[in-house]
């Protein structure tokens, strides 16, 4: 009984990878061998390596339990393990590079776009899909341009910078695109900006402005998209202005708030009166 409630211990998804424990005199120990199967152990004694043994049985048993790629990711994996071409490894395509961030499991995100050319480690998630992806729920994507095989180092930093646009612009997801301002300029930098140029203004001036930018200064139209009274809107834009001693008639200037609005971090702070 106790060796198996320190298996349910390891075995939910983000559970502890190893668990140790005693009963009865005994020592118990579990070890997480991925998706669902537990190793367990219980020893009357403990002695030296006992540790480095079942590691390794957790090892080999891991590697005999996980799921394989089959069919043509199969052959695709073979002949990029045989050959080390990537390019040769995979049909003619075209290929999409997708980077994903996100609270969801990067396996059912790989379904969902049809691949199963899945790398879930690291910052991003990174796939590599055939069919042309769509926005999923909760995640945020950046999508290369189709490419061929030979042309997908290219197309990881299209998908890399066209997720960067989607967080900054806070969408589903961005496609890369050829040329444009936003491809000058660094992300960092531009979010130290926007974050510089928008600090005085809390979340809820800063959902107006946008709102209002968005739709040419059009109070009416502002109004029905954020569901409040025009003369809300009105009151609003002008608390922007002075909060920012900017004149927000000014072309010039309502190119620098648009420019930082879709740069900034969500913003943390008081909502509007």
């Amino acid at each position: 009984e106790a060796l198996a409630a320190l298996l349910a211990r390891v075995g939910p998804p983000g559970g502890a990878a190893t668990a140790t424990d005693s009963a009865a005199g005994w020592n118990l120990a579990a070890y997480s061998l991925g998706d669902g199967p537990v190793l367990g152990v219980a020893r009357p004694d403990r002695t030296p390596g006992d540790h480095a043994i079942t590691a390794i049985a957790a090892v080999l048993l891991t590697l005999l339990t996980a799921p394989r790629p089959e069919g043509d990711a199969a052959a695709a994996l073979t002949r990029l393990l045989l050959d080390g071409d990537p390019a040769a490894a995979l049909a003619p395509g075209p290929w999409h590079v997708v980077h994903a961030r996100g609270s969801g499991d990067p396996r059912a995100l790989a379904a969902a776009l049809g691949t199963v050319l899945l790398d879930p480690h690291g910052d991003d998630v990174r796939l590599l899909a055939e069919r042309e992806p769509g926005p999923q729920p909760g995640w945020r994507l950046g999508v290369s341009a189709p490419a061929a095989p030979a042309e997908l180092r290219t197309a990881g930093a299209q998908a890399r910078r066209a997720l960067h646009r989607a967080e900054a612009a806070r969408t589903a997801l961005a496609r890369h695109t050829e040329g444009g301002l936003g491809t000058l300029l660094d992300p960092a930098e531009a979010r130290a900006h926007a974050e510089a140029l928008l600090a005085p203004l809390n979340p809820a001036l800063r959902d107006t402005l946008r709102g209002w930018l968005a739709h040419h200064g059009s109070w009416d139209r502002t109004a029905a998209a954020l569901g409040v009274h025009r003369n809300t809107v009105r009151q609003r834009v002008a608390r922007c202005a002075d909060l920012l001693e900017r004149d927000l008639d000014d072309p010039d200037t309502r190119m620098e708030l648009w420019f930082a609005l879709r740069w900034e971090r969500p913003p943390a702070g008081p909502s509007a009166p």
